[in-house]
């Protein structure tokens, strides 16, 4: 087909309007979209939406009145002892100080407290505070003597540890704690406070307890004739009070006993030193003779130098001629 010069222009014509329908309708397609930021965000705006959304969720930064550091719970302690009270650890007021310095002057007196204690800042929570406060303060108005403890009051709870001196002391010690509970309802005890074995015996009381039963058998043989006048042998009298002395000596396994012998002022003092001398060997040989360990066994005379009564008398004499136990 021919295409004459009239002709061609309106060709042309009629392509340019059908690109200008085409462009319109892409318009009307796309400004919508464009309107919707939720199906057309690019990816660097994704990545900055989510990084919003990430900040908003987080913990949020610490500020200066609830730093990383700062204490969440009450922590007082007071330790006692005979030398008085020592205050430590950290409490919410000034306030709180003050009642608890007051209440362990009150019981020792202001001399004997030591205060340590601190008063906290920027505090993260205040729970339990004023109670374990008002625990502490009560135990320190009550706590008895004959206790080496350490208290301790936090959050809803007091804890005290250490040793009391005898069960008396404990058990004084424990109606100390529940007053201090019970001023303050909702406060958990905790007691760990023991009363510890007692100290072995010394020698010196080992020996005297010994002695007590060496006493009695020592005043039964006052009573008795011990020796036929001038003789180094034991009557029968003696020798059934001395059966007694081997049982003493099981009873008593770390004493030792000594066998002294004395007499009375008559004679020279070179023949009775002589004749104490012989009476105490011979109790002890006699007491060998039954068992006795000897090496726990020691003999020795004293003669007329240790009396116990007048010499100017018969009954006098008489107490003074004798044989003693003691125990070492």
């Amino acid at each position: 087909m021919c295409i004459d010069a009239f002709s061609a222009p309106l060709t042309r014509l009629g392509l340019l309007s059908l690109l200008g329908i085409l462009v319109l309708g892409l318009s009307i397609v796309a400004v919508p979209a464009l309107l919707d930021g939720d199906d057309t965000t690019s990816p660097s705006q994704d990545a900055a939406t989510t990084t919003t959304e990430d900040s908003v969720d987080a913990e949020p930064a610490e500020s200066e009145d609830d730093p990383a550091d700062a204490p969440s719970a009450l922590l007082a302690t007071a330790r006692i002892s005979s030398d008085g009270i020592v205050l430590d650890g950290v409490v919410n007021t000034e306030g709180q100080r003050d009642v608890l310095v007051d209440a362990a002057r009150r019981r020792v007196g202001p001399a004997k407290v030591e205060d340590n204690l601190q008063i906290a800042t920027g505090l993260r929570t205040s729970e339990g505070r004023d109670n374990g406060v008002v625990a502490l303060q009560t135990f320190l108005a009550k706590v008895p003597d004959g206790v080496i403890v350490a208290a301790t009051s936090a959050e809803g709870r007091l804890e005290v540890s250490g040793e009391a001196e005898s069960e008396q002391s404990a058990q004084a010690l424990q109606v100390a704690l529940e007053a201090a509970v019970a001023a303050a309802p909702g406060t958990e005890l905790r007691n760990d406070v023991e009363v510890p074995p007692p100290p072995p015996p010394t020698a010196e009381e080992l020996a005297a307890a010994a002695q007590l039963e060496l006493d009695q058998l020592n005043e039964l043989l006052r009573t008795e004739v011990l020796f036929a006048t001038s003789s180094n042998e034991p009557t029968e009298e003696f020798t059934a009070l001395l059966d007694q002395l081997p049982a003493i000596l099981t009873r008593h396994p770390s004493v030792t006993v000594e066998i002294i012998g004395h007499t009375d002022d008559r004679g020279s003092a070179e023949g009775n030193q002589k004749l104490s001398d012989e009476r105490a060997t011979a109790a002890l040989d006699y007491l060998v003779g039954l068992g006795a360990d000897p090496a726990r066994l020691t003999a020795r005379g004293a003669g007329e130098s240790e009396p116990i009564d007048t010499n100017t008398t018969r009954d006098g004499r008489a107490a003074n001629r004798r044989v003693e136990l003691r125990a070492s």
